[in-house]
C-alpha cells in the first residue's frame, strides 16, 4: 500500500499495524461476493489501527442507473450512527456542568412533568397510569425512557407515533425541535421509565435539549464543537447543493433485484429543516466518521495525521463513561447476551456470550441503511462499513467484522 492521506489519516502497510496483509485483503473478496449476488450496490470499508489506515476501499456503484463507481469520499446517510455523535454532544454539556445525567426532561420541557404510561387499549383513549418517576437525561441516553419511536412496531403507541409525530414533522420543515418535543409529550410512554430498553425517539429529544441548553441551534452546536475541530467537513444534516452529486443511492432488495428506496419525508437530507434529527439525520463520509471514531479511541482527542492525537474534544473519563454499560438492574427488553448499552451505542461485556469476534469494552452502533462503526480499545482498532441498503441487514457487517479480526497478526 502506497502511503496516502485521507482526512486526518495516513495509510500504512497492514503488517506495520499488526495485520496479515493477505488476510486483510479478503475484505475485498467478501464485498465482491455480496455485490455479485446483488445484495448491495456499493460499499466503503475502512480499518484503523494505532491511528493509521490499514485498509480503505470503495467497491461497487454509488448510483446503479448510471453505473457511477463508488468513491471513498462519497456521502452516505448514516441514519442512527448520528446517535453516538448526539450523545457525545450531551456529554460535552455534562462536562461543562450545564447539564446533569440526573436532570429530568421536564426541566427543559415542562410538558414531561406529568406524563402518562400505557396500560391497555388499541385506540385512544388508552388506559394509562401516571409515570412512577420522571424521565432523566440518563434514561434518554440509554433508551430506557419508555418512549416510543414509530418505525413499524405494531404496539398501539408506536402506531400513533407515526400519525401524531412523524406525519406532522414530515409535512412541516419549519417545525422546531421544541415543537417536536411537545408533540412527543402528548402520547403516553410504552413503559415505566428505567424498566425497559426500547429503541426510541430519545436521542432526537436530546438534540432538542442540547439546543435549549446551548441557546442556539443544535446544528450549529455540532458544527462548532465537533465537526470543525475534528475536520469533519463533509458531515451535514442538509447536503449542500454543490456536494449532492456525491450522495449515494439508497436501495432495497425487490423482486427484480436492487430497487431505489423513495426519499423519507421526515429525513430530507438535501433540503433545510428547522428540526435536525439527532437520532438519524446526518450524512457523512468514511473519513469524517472515522475522525469521530478515532477521537473516542484517543480518549477524547481529535486525530492528527502526524501524531494521531490533536485537540481535546472530550475528557478521557467522559469517553470511558460513554463506553461503559449503564443498564439499570433487571432492565427488560434487551436481547443481546454479552452486550450492554452505554451512552449512544452498545458495549461488549462478556465475550463468551458472543457469536462473533470482539473484545470487552468494544463500542459500536449502526444505521438503518446497513452501516456500522465500532471501536475496540483493547485492539487499538476502529472499523467502519458504509453502504445504503434498507431495510437494515447485518449480514455483510458481520462478515466484514470477522474478516478484520481474523487478519490481526499481533
Amino acid at each position: 500500500m502506497n502511503t496516502r492521506t485521507f482526512g486526518s489519516f495516513r495509510t500504512e502497510c497492514p503488517e506495520v499495524l499488526g495485520f496479515d496483509g493477505k488476510r486483510l485483503a479478503q475484505i475485498a473478496a467478501v464485498v465482491d461476493r455480496y455485490l455479485a449476488e446483488g445484495r448491495t450496490a456499493g460499499v466503503v470499508t475502512a480499518v484503523l489501527r494505532d491511528g493509521a489506515l490499514a485498509w480503505f476501499d470503495a467497491r461497487g456503484c454509488r448510483e446503479l442507473a448510471s453505473k457511477a463507481p463508488m468513491n471513498t469520499d462519497d456521502l452516505f446517510r448514516i441514519f442512527s450512527m448520528t446517535k453516538p455523535i448526539t450523545s457525545a454532544a450531551v456529554m460535552m454539556l455534562v462536562e461543562e456542568t450545564k447539564l446533569h445525567l440526573t436532570d429530568p426532561v421536564s426541566e427543559f420541557f415542562p410538558e414531561y412533568k406529568t406524563i402518562e404510561v400505557y396500560i391497555a387499549g388499541a385506540e385512544p383513549p388508552f388506559q394509562t397510569e401516571p409515570a412512577r418517576r420522571e424521565i432523566t437525561i440518563r434514561d434518554l441516553l440509554t433508551h430506557t425512557s419508555g418512549l416510543a419511536y414509530g418505525i413499524g412496531d405494531e404496539h398501539p403507541i408506536e402506531k400513533k407515533f407515526e400519525t401524531e409525530v412523524w406525519e406532522p414533522v414530515g409535512r412541516d420543515p419549519d417545525l422546531s425541535l421544541r415543537e417536536l418535543a411537545r408533540l412527543v409529550s402528548r402520547l403516553p410512554l410504552v413503559h415505566q421509565p428505567g424498566t425497559h430498553w426500547r429503541y426510541s425517539i430519545a436521542i432526537d429529544l436530546l438534540g432538542a435539549i442540547v439546543e435549549e441548553v446551548a441557546g442556539f441551534s443544535f446544528e450549529r452546536f455540532l458544527r462548532e464543537r465537533f465537526f470543525e475541530p475534528l475536520g469533519m467537513h463533509d458531515t451535514f444534516f442538509t447536503v449542500p447543493e454543490e456536494k449532492q452529486s456525491r450522495l449515494t443511492g439508497l436501495y432495497g432488495v425487490g423482486e427484480n433485484g436492487l430497487e431505489p428506496v423513495p426519499s423519507l419525508p421526515t429525513l430530507p437530507f438535501t433540503t433545510p429543516t428547522a428540526h435536525p434529527n439527532g437520532g438519524g439525520g446526518l450524512v457523512s463520509t468514511a473519513a469524517d466518521y472515522l475522525s469521530f471514531a478515532q477521537m473516542l479511541l484517543n480518549d477524547g482527542r481529535a486525530p492528527d495525521s502526524d501524531s494521531a492525537r490533536g485537540e481535546r474534544i472530550l475528557g478521557p473519563r467522559t469517553v470511558s463513561m460513554m463506553m461503559t454499560d449503564h443498564f439499570p438492574p433487571d432492565v427488560q427488553g434487551w436481547a443481546s447476551p454479552g452486550v450492554g448499552f452505554g451512552y449512544g451505542g452498545s458495549v461488549i461485556t462478556d465475550v463468551t456470550q458472543l457469536s462473533g469476534y470482539g473484545s470487552v469494552g468494544r463500542f459500536s452502533w449502526g444505521g438503518a441503511a446497513s452501516t456500522i462503526f465500532w471501536i475496540d480499545p483493547a485492539e487499538r482498532l476502529a472499523g467502519l462499513m458504509l453502504q445504503q441498503i434498507m431495510p437494515y441487514t447485518d449480514a455483510l457487517m458481520n462478515d466484514f467484522q470477522t474478516t478484520v479480526y481474523q487478519a490481526i497478526d499481533r
